[in-house]
């Protein structure tokens, strides 16, 4: 019988190595290639992927004694981890992505904040209409590891226990307010514009603060009202409904706002600063009341005062953290607002340390750009394109963005932004097989005097004249046209302009590719768009004069659209030949995945096969561009990715791996298992959205016997189980699909 268990067992674990094989492709994402700035000073972390509106929270990742850092980029809910080496009054981070993977997916904001007093920081993040909790329950022995306690955290209103409301917009204030050592939290009432507090009971009630256990004690904290149509607060209004019923008499439309309880001055009560949708401003605001009744009584709307006051569209974020190793806590600004066409995104991350004391801090400002300065970050998109420019036989790197902000106004009360597109280029200063890019221009061709947004280029000898010709793509869906009149081996002079290139228009958002896909020897276009499509159009002209026609807008079938996420797709393509001279495909997308065709030589009028979406299970962040090419010479394609938070990510090429069950495989079949090794619990989260209802799980011991048998749960307890090697299964009831995972019991 035991043989029996064993060979169905085995069978069953090797299927899934042997549906899929090897992957074609392997990569690894790399951190070392060497990037110089405009100064020929080198970034200390080029390739992390750039920032655009981030929370930063301190915990300690490494469990060295000394608070870590972690970065919450909501354009495309991308977390990253830093280490903090601790140099004293030194800003000493290491970029550390090994950490990533034990967070859960985090959307929208997420606070780190101890709220059982064990010393470790616990996760706050948005849940559906309201916020989930994780604790943290990381030990030097076992490692990081959450745990998820509340799905969605109640507070007690009208006598009954309900959801404490928070919507996406709105980013809550949680620190303890009346000073019994717990954290209580603040958040605007559900129509806005007056402050709730919902107190913690858990000392009260239990006499420790591990319980979780809220009640809402005040409709109107503070005494003051925020406009529905400014970043303006009024002062001492009549709070006569704060405990007992709702407010009443106004029309309250406000939507948003951002909020950080915190000591301004030394009486020891909270004050609190506060930012606005659509405003980029922060005001403090200063409680001159009492723990048992919070009365604001003065507001500073030039904050800080004594230095460059933030003025960051749009709803600037505070986040209060000690980030250069004084003891001191100091302040980091970041834009909240979610609409990625009006904040800025080049410079949002303001800087601005304490000179004060813990109690009386003192900010003064030192930069815009903190941690961006690291970092290749090109504003809001960037599209990476990899190009032989000087014909030096090393591959040099372009790096196109939907554009930097370069003005905002307001019209008929609402927020607008001018976003000017510009093109980064990074010669290739290295060797053939050492790659190293240096930064020669943040405005290659002089783009900017043209004021597009969302150029995309293509770089191409079109008219066979010897030299390199560009066509961008923009955001209307034509073509720009810049001849290069140079001539061969002359350094670049373009003729003017070429607007609406031969009339070609493909809706919105043209990404061009030059490639000679159909293999007459001559250029053809392919040209992506925002519907996730590709449009093929052949070239018909000659070698000296093209001519380009619209063959199909659904090239191959392919669509990159993610219907779960978007209406869009965004289809930014890379084509690029194997070693046998076969056309594949990458193509980036709204959603972030990177999507694998291949079937594409002599199929231009078929379909081509999707091998892979998304590719290897990466996934870095939001409206993906991506370039291919072989970089430092050796057998492997590497790739660059770029993301809407205006950076880029480098992966090297390596021999693929197989398609299965591995170890230690951070995205092994849709699901992930965490802590493992385990004891007690290990929490399953997947990396796509799933309705929890359709699946079940079993969990088989090395024998094939089914040990465990239930409906899906986010955390598991296994400690019934006995030390040992087991394969957990996930099924869908309907679908019969099963992933698969190692689960290691010690």
């Amino acid at each position: 019988m035991i043989r029996q268990y064993l060979t169905v067992f085995l069978l069953w674990v090797l299927s899934c190595n042997l549906m899929a094989q090897y992957h074609d492709y392997g990569f690894e994402k790399k951190f070392n290639v060497p990037v110089l700035d405009l100064t020929a000073q080198p970034l200390a972390m080029p390739w992390v992927g750039g920032e655009n509106s981030c929370q930063l929270s301190a915990i300690d990742l490494n469990f060295d004694n000394i608070k870590d850092l972690v970065v919450f980029d909501r354009t495309g809910n991308r977390l990253k981890t830093f280490i903090n080496n601790g140099a004293p009054n030194t800003i000493d981070y290491v970029y550390a992505p090994e950490y990533e993977q034990y967070f859960p997916p985090i959307h929208d904001w997420l606070f780190l904040v101890d709220y059982n007093n064990d010393g470790i920081e616990d996760i706050f993040t948005y849940s559906i209409a309201g916020m989930s909790v994780w604790r943290n329950d990381s030990d030097p022995v076992n490692g990081i590891h959450f745990t998820k306690v509340k799905e969605v955290l109640n507070s007690l209103q009208y006598e009954s226990y309900q959801n404490l409301y928070v919507t996406e917009v709105e980013l809550p204030g949680i620190a303890d307010v009346n000073d019994d050592g717990c954290p209580d939290i603040l958040v605007f009432h559900i129509l806005g514009s007056y402050l709730n507090l919902h107190t913690n009971m858990s000392k009260i009630k239990y006499g420790h603060c591990d319980s979780l256990d809220f009640e809402r004690t005040e409709h109107c904290w503070g005494d003051f009202y925020e406009s529905e149509n400014s970043a303006d607060i009024t002062l001492n209004i009549n709070c006569s409904f704060s405990k007992t019923s709702e407010p009443m008499g106004k029309e309250i439309l406000h939507v948003g706002s951002t909020i950080l309880p915190l000591h301004l001055d030394s009486n020891g009560l909270m004050d609190l600063l506060i930012g606005d949708t659509d405003f980029p401003k922060l005001i403090a605001a200063f409680n001159g009341g009492s723990l048992q009744h919070a009365h604001l009584v003065q507001s500073d709307t030039n904050f800080p005062s004594g230095t460059t006051p933030v003025r960051l569209f749009s709803m600037p974020l505070p986040s209060y953290l000690d980030v250069n190793n004084d003891n001191l806590k100091d302040l980091v600004v970041s834009p909240f607002d979610a609409n990625p066409y009006i904040t800025e995104s080049r410079q949002s991350l303001w800087l601005y340390t304490n000179n004060g004391t813990s109690a009386v801090p003192v900010f003064e400002f030192v930069k815009k750009n903190f941690l961006q300065d690291a970092m290749i970050d090109v504003g809001t998109g960037a599209y990476p394109v990899l190009f032989d420019l000087n014909g030096n036989g090393k591959l040099d790197l372009f790096v196109a963005n939907f554009g930097f902000r370069d003005t905002s106004y307001y019209n008929n009360g609402f927020l607008y932004s001018d976003f000017i597109s510009k093109i980064s280029y990074y010669m290739n200063t290295g060797t053939v097989s050492q790659p190293a890019f240096t930064l020669i221009t943040e405005n290659f061709a002089g783009l900017d005097s043209l004021h597009l947004r969302a150029a995309y280029p293509a770089f191409g000898d079109i008219d066979n004249d010897g030299d390199i010709d560009l066509i961008i793509g923009e955001e209307n869906g034509a073509l720009l046209f810049l001849e290069n009149i140079a001539g061969q081996g002359n350094p670049l002079s373009f003729a003017p302009p070429q607007h609406n290139y031969q009339a070609i228009d493909i809706g919105k958002f043209s990404t061009p590719q030059i490639i000679d896909l159909d293999g007459d020897g001559l250029l053809d276009l392919v040209i992506g768009d925002r519907r996730g499509r590709l449009n093929f159009f052949r070239n018909t002209g000659t070698l000296n004069n093209p001519s380009f026609n619209l063959i199909t807008d659904t090239l191959g079938g392919v669509l990159v659209r993610d219907f779960n996420t978007s209406n869009y797709g965004y289809a930014t393509p890379c084509f690029f030949k194997d070693s046998l001279g076969m056309f594949k495909l990458f193509a980036g997308s709204e959603s972030g995945k990177i999507f694998y065709y291949d079937s594409i030589s002599n199929n231009l009028n078929g379909t081509f096969t999707l091998k892979e979406q998304p590719l290897l299970m990466i996934n870095e962040g939001i409206r993906t561009g991506v370039a291919v090419g072989n970089i430092n010479n050796d057998q492997y394609v590497d790739m660059i990715i770029g993301n809407f938070s205006g950076g880029l990510n480098l992966y090297m090429g390596k021999e693929p791996e197989l398609i299965g069950i591995r170890e230690n495989e951070k995205y092994a079949c849709l699901f992930k298992i965490y802590p493992n090794p385990a004891s007690e619990t290990v929490n399953i989260i997947s990396y796509e959205p799933i309705r929890e209802a359709d699946y079940t799980i079993e969990i088989y011991n090395i024998s094939g016997r089914k040990v465990f048998s239930n409906g899906f749960q986010p955390t598991l307890n296994i400690s019934s189980l006995i030390k040992g090697l087991y394969i957990l299964r996930m099924t869908h009831k309907t679908t019969g699909k099963s992933y698969n995972l190692k689960l290691m019991i010690y």
